[in-house]
């Protein structure tokens, strides 16, 4: 299944870098719906067409990646959405705007398909229930799972699970640890093969 994207920058260079390596390195695992230079004339766009996934520049004219983020959610958008900027000081505003991922222009090749790789994995699937239990996780750990192919974050799984999230974390190492992987992508692609 391609992930369908859409790409909002005011920048030419911007959407043509993210354009260029989609269809360049991903092109079998995406399809670009739309491109837009403004966030007004890109809203409508996104809410019509629904793409899994927006590529939003944060810094622009008039209503800001940001702003348009929170517009889109206020107004039942169900895609993921990827900030894309120059500018590390907007990370944290990033993160509290329920950002998919964070990526830094120029836009590498390797943190794009990092960040496709847990898009795919976000889109659910069945888990090899054989394996996880191969694993001797506890059952809270199990619980994390789901919640870990979301690609949610400590803080919101803490949230959704009513846990700490130290303890979030303390179950995630465990994981790990048991396991034998480094990252969420390991994991999940260990427990659905």
């Amino acid at each position: 299944m391609a992930i369908s994207c859409f790409i909002v920058d005011d920048s030419i260079a911007g959407r043509d870098r993210i354009s260029t390596l989609l269809n360049s390195f991903f092109a079998e695992d995406t399809t670009i719906i739309g491109e837009s230079s403004s966030s007004s004339s890109a809203f409508k766009e996104i809410l019509t067409k629904a793409p899994d996934l927006a590529f939003l520049d944060v810094e622009m004219p008039k209503m800001t990646g940001l702003e348009l983020a929170e517009k889109l959610y206020d107004h039942g958008y169900k895609g993921k959405i990827v900030f894309v900027t120059g500018h590390l000081q907007y990370s944290v505003k990033a993160i509290r705007a329920n950002a998919f991922d964070y990526l830094v222009k120029p836009v590498d090749v390797d943190e794009l398909k990092q960040c496709l790789e847990r898009l795919k994995l976000s889109f659910g699937g069945d888990f090899n229930k054989k394996m996880i239990s191969s694993f001797d996780l506890s059952e809270r750990e199990e619980e994390l799972i789901p919640h870990l192919s979301k690609g949610l974050s400590s803080t919101e799984i803490a949230k959704e699970m009513k846990l700490s999230r130290h303890t979030v974390d303390t179950h995630r190492r465990n994981i790990h640890t048991k396991t034998g992987t480094r990252n969420v992508v390991e994991l999940l692609n260990l427990l659905r093969s």
